[in-house]
């Protein structure tokens, strides 16, 4: 099984969080690229995310979609259990895009799906309903950095973000860990740094083995 761990990554917020589903299915499609081919819904799964604050609440996700360029897996979205995954999908692909809608563009380049139903119980932290979820974008690149800094959730022009603070503080010691296993898949996606807003809403960790920590 093949180990991943850097990926672009989308962490859902809050059942139906329809932004991080807009967000992930359009970034990276401007000026005629294509950043995946073909995705797979992952149905209860456990995605374990471990963080070393108290302060930084991030509930275990217990859905998922890899999306896939050439075989091999691109991008990465984590969802919540309750989540509605082919409503807040169809809410996506009908999202307007140049001068027309995503499903057009999608059905134009021929990108299928597939969906899988790992059957595993689903594992919840303590913590998990306790308080109000914090807003993570994890980071793996420059650009995106760039961009989530400035409250954005894509690396593209959207509209999508967390836009509640522009200021933002650096944590140079937080661990944050995604464990999630597939079926063909086993991502481990590490981050042992984060910018956090001044309002502590929104965290974005820094992803240790990607080219923002690696020449």
């Amino acid at each position: 099984m093949k180990v991943i761990r850097t990926i672009d990554l989308w962490t859902e917020q809050y059942k139906n969080h329809y932004e991080c589903f807009n967000g992930a299915f359009v970034d990276g499609f401007e000026n005629n690229k294509i950043p995946f081919d073909e995705y797979k819904i992952i149905k209860n799964c456990n995605c374990i995310i471990t963080v070393s604050s108290n302060d930084i609440h991030i509930s275990n996700k217990h859905q998922a979609i890899v999306f896939y360029k050439d075989k091999i897996p691109v991008r990465l979205m984590v969802i919540n259990q309750n989540t509605d995954v082919n409503n807040c999908i169809e809410v996506a692909l009908n999202q307007y895009f140049e001068n027309s809608i995503l499903k057009d563009y999608y059905n134009k380049l021929s990108i299928n799906f597939s969906v899988i139903d790992m059957e595993e119980k689903p594992i919840v932290k303590k913590s998990d309903n306790i308080t109000k979820e914090t807003d993570v974008g994890s980071c793996d690149r420059w650009k995106l950095l760039y961009n989530m800094l400035k409250g954005s959730y894509t690396e593209s022009d959207t509209a999508y973000g967390n836009f509640a603070s522009d200021k933002y503080e650096f944590i140079p010691d937080l661990l944050v860990k995604y464990e999630l296993e597939t079926d063909l898949e086993k991502f481990e996606i590490e981050h042992k740094c984060a910018f956090i807003n001044i309002i502590k809403t929104r965290l974005i960790p820094i992803q240790e083995n990607s080219t923002l920590t690696n020449n």
